[in-house]
């Protein structure tokens, strides 16, 4: 499952061309805050910031300011998917993809050879991300995160009810937080509640379980309609209202 809006899993895939071409490789969108960061997505660079990628492997997202500092994220995409990466290595924007690893290195001081890499190489291996979060006392987004972690996990072993809790106890850390990635982290954790919601209803037939997920996905577009400019014009926007749309559609007429 992902990091912050990190999709855990596509429902609705590419439903309408399987029966008559397969499923299409998805397509990877990557911004970085601030702009101007070199991207390489599996060491290619594209000049649309746009990629054609497997959603059968892991995926390397590699972003290079050019004062040498560096954001790497690994993901697996799940359908068409963006990905911001944030120069102070929090977690940004994840939409259709699933975070498995992130890490970030620090700008190279004047002096260090690393400062000058060799012609075609972006320096040095990223330090692998720590295997652990350990939250200091009073830090409520280390809390959280290492919540989210443990929802991650559990939604991945089939634990809904689990992850469900996990992810709850993120949401009310998270919502108190005056940390400034804090409104992105919850809009992933929001997204997660709702895809969490909707496929315990496999496990757990109950259609309360449902209109849940169907009033997290509405919570999430308002979430990111309030951070994200141009939003309502977007595709993940568009992707959530179809989501709502299906739940609506099983759900039936409201009595």
């Amino acid at each position: 499952m992902p990091g912050p809006r990190s999709a855990i899993a596509s429902t609705l895939g590419c439903l309408t061309l399987v029966a008559t071409f397969g499923c299409a490789r998805p397509v990877l969108r990557v911004e970085t805050v601030p702009a101007g960061a070199e991207v390489t997505v599996d060491g290619e660079t594209s000049r649309e910031q746009r990629w054609s990628v497997s959603d059968d492997d892991p995926t390397t997202v590699l972003a290079k300011w050019p004062d040498g500092k560096q954001v790497s994220a690994q993901v697996y995409i799940e359908h068409d998917a963006k990905i911001t990466l944030r120069r102070d290595g929090e977690p940004g924007q994840v939409v259709g993809a699933r975070v498995v690893g992130m890490a970030a290195s620090p700008a190279p001081a004047p002096g260090d050879p690393a400062a000058a890499p060799p012609d075609g190489q972006l320096g040095g291996p990223l330090p692998p991300p720590p295997s652990t979060v350990t939250p200091g006392p009073g830090d409520p987004m280390a809390k959280a995160r290492k919540l989210y972690d443990e929802g991650q996990k559990a939604y991945e072993l089939t634990d809904f009810d689990v992850a469900i809790e996990k992810f709850r106890a993120a949401y009310e850390l998270i919502r108190s937080s005056n940390d400034p990635a804090a409104p992105e982290v919850l809009g992933a954790v929001i997204f997660n509640l709702a895809v969490v919601y909707e496929r315990s209803y496999e496990v757990t037939p109950d259609p309360e379980r449902l209109r849940r997920a169907r009033v997290m996905y509405r919570q999430y577009d308002e979430q990111m309609a309030s951070i994200q400019a141009n939003w309502a014009k977007s595709s993940e926007h568009a992707d959530v209202l179809a989501r709502i749309r299906a739940l609506e559609a099983r759900l039936g007429p409201q009595k």
